[in-house]
């Protein structure tokens, strides 16, 4: 691990280095704001106090009058003469006098006489010394929140020291990543990195971001170097130690795919990771900054400009100070730091804060409140050297959303039996929420949400009074509790609401039941009274006559209750089929006798009928057709169940299972299991059950019926192959039935080898083997064949399959570049590779596809890599002089030739170079360059080098090769002295050699 800061004139290996307003045009008429939105927290304006704006136009008379209608007094006139301050009699609501005053056209604004306080100022010593807090704006930010002893922030960076006066008892499991120990030696770097974060308030040193927050120190340094290894096990060990956020004040420039996964792991584990972008002044991407899931955070000085050593490029995320930073350091002591290792845990404190303001914000949402909680910096909206902006934490704490929202409920609740208590909230989203009614016992009464999953809006409920028995609650006080979880951590908020109790007693009873005393030895009926009652209930027939009596005036308690008949009249005897009502009435406790209820009986002892009728006692199946069952003269409605079943009863297929009307019922068969698959071919039949109302059955059997696979065989294999050794391949090929199988190979149409004839095979996978000979095991030349397989199942139904074979055990393949450099007058040069020796011819042609040259005429070439030369010279000895030509490679062999085309161009890239561009850096004086940058996207792997002259036409003074990557590549070259302005001469080199050549004049720029 690479890394740079400095402390005065020492050289450490840390990443430290020791606006325009618009105004706004006023409304003199702006929108009323609806008082229930000012109103909501009572401990955040005077209490019997109203700030009340009248229109301009309005008298003196008016004013008094309006208020008089109201009965509130004005208390003193304000210095705008439309504004008064008014006082409301003591206990009444102010959102109920301000409504009232709205409604007046006279009164545009009716607002609290809000409590202002004091920002929290520190009584730390230094606390002067931190320009940076007021820069930050933290003091209006501690007003909102100091931080959480639940969150804790890993710093992985040197040893903290965990005794230092102001981090003394908030150090929790503490690591040593290079022995797996919990001791290290106490480092300057980390120590300031810990101070700026959670310095505590306690009247020594100096102020911490987020005072009240643990820290995890995480040492991965063995003396001033870390190794990617350790930072990954620091990384690891602060996800499975609980921490909230992680800071890593160090970096490199080289990526860590090892890293790049940690990283995304600790984010997906719900951890906020923060870096240094890096001290070099470039835009060279800095690891762990640049990588996914982590916040890049560049340095800026107290003008709010970026620091002369801060990194810069498109991983910038966040600026923060990082100029004159004083804090804490190994030794009980204080320094005073420069660094994007400084800005760094600025960002970190500060998520530490939106995180104490709310814990169950995902990693995604904390860094969208951050990057939005800025001081809009350089360029407008994102750039390259703030990223989002100078972060803000008085911004962020202000746009961290409350966990739970306050819980909008009515006062008071009068329960009529019908009306309900509307409830609303909003909770953070993806959070689980949950809300419960209890009594002043803690009781739960009733659960209204359990587990809902939140997506930030607006939450609403109601209640009807009811518990979960059903039954209204006394009046009373209630409490409305809601909570949220995570599945780690809980947070709970809660409302009173008085409930008056004004309901009716009622039973709730309802429904037609049907009843067969042969199936069950009673009918049970549920019912549900509201109050505590006297209970009445009998059976009658159809006429009104009663059967039985089964309850007469039972005191019986609210709640849900059940009442049972076996069927039989009051002297044992079992009636007879037919309809019945159970009625019912009650006795309140003022003697007054309710109307009856009643619900209908029906006792049926009948079992269901029907017939059953099967389309064909053969199915010949091809995927298309189907067997076909009826169930005919169904006399009533009943549950139907329909299965298909084998000739030993075992279910295959389930058709039905469903509540039927009566008349004929039709189900259908396609040859297919519960399993979708194809049933094998066999005997069997159908199962019918019939179950009505009253639960009575009727089973049925249909006649067997015989299963045939009349499918299409299908044959399934592979549609090309390729034979290029005089190994034998092998093709595999499946069956989707059994047959007799013929496979053979063809060359156009005719008969070239039988591999098998009317080979017995089962469905499924088959393979056979091909030499790549004739009949007589002669091999065959290089070519287009093709196998033909032929299925022939028991029903003589065939199928054919045609796939390709083609011979390439001697084809020709030659590698060549499609675009070379061409210079008019002088020539080009190609590099090309064979696969095997042949007999090459070269020729040039011009762009209207003349031949000029002949370079090589059906010369013996060897394999692998060649080149040819043109010297711009064609056949009569003339010399070509225009800007684009032609090379044409043909290479044959007894069983072949091939041809390649290639481009030969004085301007233009190879294909293979997507784009190129380049730059200079300025040195730190600000005034000469001391580096040529280069970036340069490759679609494949390359070489580059880079000539230096003193000018053009010199001797080469120096040269550098750096191998490109396919995809995106970043060249970095320091020049040999920053004084001098030289010539560049860059050259590319494919994989097979060919060089393309690009002039920079240091000069020109």
């Amino acid at each position: 691990m690479k890394y740079i800061c400095s402390l005065s004139l020492m050289v450490l290996s840390l990443l430290f280095t020791s606006s325009g307003a618009m105004a706004d045009g006023i409304n003199p008429h702006p929108k009323k704001i609806d008082p229930e939105v000012l109103f909501k927290e009572k401990a955040e304006y005077v209490a019997e106090e109203l700030i009340v704006k009248f229109a301009p136009e309005t008298a003196v008379s008016e004013r008094e009058d309006l208020l008089k209608q109201v009965n509130v007094i004005e208390k003193t006139p304000l210095e705008d003469p439309d504004f008064i301050l008014v006082k409301v009699n003591q206990g009444i609501d102010l959102a109920d006098i301000a409504k009232q005053l709205l409604m007046s056209k006279q009164v545009i604004l009716v607002e609290p006489n809000y409590k202002y306080k004091k920002a929290y100022l520190p009584k730390e010593p230094s606390y002067n010394r931190q320009w940076y807090l007021n820069k930050l704006q933290l003091p209006k930010a501690w007003d909102k929140t100091k931080g959480s002893s639940k969150i804790t922030v890993a710093v992985i960076d040197g040893g903290v020291q965990k005794d230092h006066p102001d981090l003394r008892g908030k150090i929790v499991s503490p690591y040593n990543a290079v022995n797996g120990s919990s001791s290290y030696a106490p480092d300057e770097h980390a120590t300031h990195v810990a101070g700026i974060i959670a310095a505590g308030f306690n009247k020594f040193g100096i102020a911490g971001i987020a005072p009240d927050v643990k820290i995890m120190p995480i040492n991965v340094f063995q003396g001033d170097q870390a190794s990617v290894e350790t930072v990954i096990r620091g990384i690891y060990y602060a996800v499975k130690h609980h921490a909230d956020v992680i800071n890593m004040s160090l970096g490199d420039d080289n990526k860590s795919e090892l890293l790049e996964t940690a990283t995304k792991y600790a984010k997906t584990k719900g951890v906020v990771l923060v870096a240094a972008a890096g001290n070099s002044s470039t835009f060279k991407p800095m690891y762990p900054a640049a990588s996914e899931g982590v916040l890049a955070v560049s340095a800026t000085d107290r003008n709010d400009r970026i620091a002369s050593f801060s990194n810069y490029g498109n991983y910038i995320d966040l600026a923060a100070p990082g100029v004159d930073i004083y804090s804490s350091i190994a030794g009980s002591t204080y320094a005073t730091y420069n660094g994007t290792s400084m800005a760094a845990p600025m960002v970190s404190g500060i998520a530490a804060l939106v995180r104490s303001k709310n814990p169950f914000l995902s990693p995604s949402q904390v860094e969208a409140i951050l990057k939005k909680s800025t001081i809009d910096l350089g360029s407008k909206g994102w750039d390259d050297e703030y990223g989002y902006g100078r972060i803000d934490a008085y911004k962020a704490v202000n746009n961290t959303s409350v966990p739970i929202s306050s819980i909008t409920a009515p006062k008071t609740y009068t329960m009529k039996g019908k009306n309900k208590a509307a409830f609303s909230f909003s909770a953070t989203s993806k959070t689980k929420v949950s809300l419960t009614i209890k009594d002043t016992h803690g009781k739960t009464v009733r659960k209204l949400l359990s587990n809902k999953i939140s997506s930030g809006t607006k939450i609403s409920t109601s209640w009807d009074g009811k518990t979960t028995s059903k039954k209204f609650v006394p009046t009373g006080t209630y409490k409305i509790e809601v909570k949220i979880t995570n599945g780690t951590d809980s947070l709970y908020k809660s409302t009173t609401i008085k409930v008056v109790n004004h309901t009716k007693p009622a039973i709730l009873v309802s429904g037609t039941y049907s009843y067969s005393p042969n199936v069950k030895g009673q009918i049970t009926i549920p019912y549900v009274l509201t109050h505590k009652v006297k209970v009445s209930a009998a059976v009658t027939d159809i006429s009104g006559k009663t059967v039985k009596v089964l309850l007469s005036k039972k005191t019986t308690s609210a709640g849900k209750h059940s009442i049972a008949w076996n069927g039989k009249t009051t002297k044992g005897y079992q009636v007879k089929d037919g309809t019945f009502y159970l009625v019912m009435s009650f006795t309140d406790s003022t003697n007054k006798q309710s109307k009856p209820k009643k619900v209908q009986v029906k006792v049926d002892t009948v079992r269901p009928s029907g017939r059953l009728s099967l389309s064909s006692t053969l199915f010949k199946m091809n995927t298309k057709t189907t067997n076909t069952i009826k169930i005919v003269d169904m006399k009533e409605a009943s549950n139907l169940i329909i299965q298909v079943v084998s000739d030993k009863g075992t279910i295959i297929k389930n058709l039905i299972n469903k509540q039927s009307s009566a008349g004929t019922i039709t189900a259908s068969w396609n040859g297919k299991n519960d399993k979708n698959q194809l049933a094998p071919e066999g005997t069997y039949r159908y199962f019918v059950q019939l179950k009505d109302m009253a639960g009575n059955i009727t089973k049925m059997n249909s006649p067997l019926f015989t299963l045939q696979d009349w499918r299409v065989p299908v044959i399934s294999s592979g549609k090309e192959y390729y034979l290029k050794t005089k190994d034998p391949m092998t093709i595999g090929y499946t069956l989707n039935k059994p047959g007799k199988v013929t496979v053979g190979i063809y060359k156009n149409g005719k008969n070239v080898t039988a591999i098998r004839t009317d080979a017995a095979e089962s469905a499924g996978q088959h393979t056979f083997i091909w030499d790549g000979t004739d009949q007589n095991k002669t091999p065959l030349n290089d070519g287009e064949y093709q196998f033909i397989i032929k299925l022939e199942d028991q029903y003589l139904v065939t199928q054919i399959y045609t796939g390709k074979i083609h011979i390439e055990i001697h084809k020709i393949e030659i590698s060549y570049p499609a675009v070379v450099m061409f210079y008019p007058g002088e020539g080009s040069e190609v590099h090309y590779k064979l696969s095997k020796a042949k007999n090459v011819t070269v020729e040039i042609f011009n762009a209207s596809n003349l031949k000029v040259k002949t370079i090589k005429q059906d010369v013996p070439v060897k394999d692998g890599s060649q080149y040819f030369s043109w010297d711009s010279t064609n056949d009569t000895g003339g010399i070509e002089n225009g800007p684009n030509y032609y090379y044409v490679i043909t290479a044959k062999n007894s069983y072949g030739q091939q041809s390649i085309k290639g481009k030969m161009a004085s301007t233009g890239n190879p294909a293979w170079l997507a784009s190129h561009s380049f730059g200079f850096h300025v040195g730190s004086d600000q005034i000469y360059y001391d580096q040529l940058q280069l970036k340069i996207n490759t679609t494949q792997q390359a070489t580059v080098i880079i000539h230096v002259h003193n000018y053009e036409g010199s001797a080469q003074i120096a040269e550098k090769q750096y191998t490109l990557k396919s995809g995106s590549n970043t060249i970095v070259y320091t020049k040999p002295s920053k004084y001098y302005w030289f010539y560049y001469l860059i050259e590319y080199r494919d994989l097979l050699g060919n060089q393309y050549w690009y002039e920079i004049n240091e000069l020109n720029y």
